[in-house]
């Protein structure tokens, strides 16, 4: 099975512990995938304590890193410059795109999302759980601020994915309405079925659906079901099959959250994922979705939203 991921912070772990992208001692690591291609958006991540300069400050410290990490392991993968043409790596070369989780790496500075663009930046998930420049996160709905909303066009300007995981529900209707190019949430499941705040509610997937949008499922315990326990397979299945009752076939995608999150053990390292895969289908996962869920319909989403013009209104 072939894999595109939109989600995982095994890059900013890596930065934090010392450690390398072929360490072994992470959920994911580029010499262990075990699949027939793989293409993974690595996040970095932006804590709540940091705003201003010391944010600025964080994100070119793990950027650094990012390129070091590239330059001492060439072959072991490459950097996916166009989604739409590069996210489909062989086994040998697994591909990877830099991605940040948190509007802070703005600093309030609007002019800052053309140097993100330019190093490489492909989606931005515009808060974490706090309120920074942008808005507020689930933890602090206080909407998008001013600057926020003018963002929104900006990063859709500079082909950067408007990522709304994490995004407050206040938040999220205001970037609806605003987003003129389809959006993500890379790394959210189903409220429906797990209740916590940080999944999508249905009309909220039927936006994103609407958009033209992808969500990816979440790997998180804790957002698969709130009984506390190991969720089984049978259990990620039924947000999938809800989603995709929803009309949303097409729009359902992988979102780890590798290395940010504590997952279930039937999938808790990446070289385990294609077995869950198999797992997935053993509990009623249909063929056909799970190929469309690896990476089929990430593919297409990257391919529809380079063709998407700016100025289309998706409200």
């Amino acid at each position: 099975m072939r894999i595109i991921d939109l989600h995982c912070d095994t890059l900013t772990e890596c930065e934090k512990r010392g450690l390398t992208l072929l360490s072994g001692q992470t959920q994911l690591a580029f010499d262990r995938l075990g699949v027939d291609g793989w293409c993974q958006a690595v996040a970095v991540f932006m804590p709540d304590t940091l705003r201003g300069r010391e944010a600025v400050e964080y994100f070119d410290r793990v950027y650094a890193f990012w390129l070091a990490q590239q330059d001492a392991h060439r072959g072991a993968f490459a950097e996916a410059k166009n989604l739409a043409e590069d996210c489909m790596p062989s086994p040998e070369c697994p591909t990877a795109f830099l991605t940040v989780e948190g509007g802070s790496v703005l600093a309030g500075d609007l002019s800052r999302i053309a140097m993100l663009a330019q190093r490489g930046v492909r989606m931005l998930a515009l808060t974490w759980n706090g309120a920074n420049e942008l808005g507020g996160g689930q933890a602090e709905d206080i909407g998008l601020t001013p600057i926020g909303r003018q963002a929104i066009p900006l990063l859709e300007q500079h082909g950067i994915i408007v990522d709304v995981s994490h995004l407050g529900d206040k938040g999220f209707w205001e970037v609806a309405g605003l987003a003129k190019r389809p959006f993500v949430a890379s790394h959210s499941n189903a409220r429906a079925i797990c209740g916590h705040p940080r999944n999508l509610t249905d009309d909220q997937f039927k936006a994103i659906v609407q958009a033209g949008g992808l969500v990816g499922i979440n790997f998180y315990t804790c957002f698969i079901s709130q009984d506390g326990r190991d969720p089984s397979p049978r259990k990620l299945v039924e947000h999938i099959h809800h989603f995709a009752a929803l009309g949303g076939e097409d729009h359902i995608a992988l979102g780890s959250d590798y290395d940010g999150a504590s997952v279930p053990d039937w999938m808790d390292r990446s070289e385990k994922l294609d077995c869950a895969i198999s797992l997935m289908i053993k509990s009623g996962l249909e063929p056909a979705l799970a190929e469309k869920i690896c990476y089929k319909n990430a593919r297409a989403f990257f391919a529809r939203y380079g063709a998407d013009a700016v100025g289309r209104n998706h409200t």
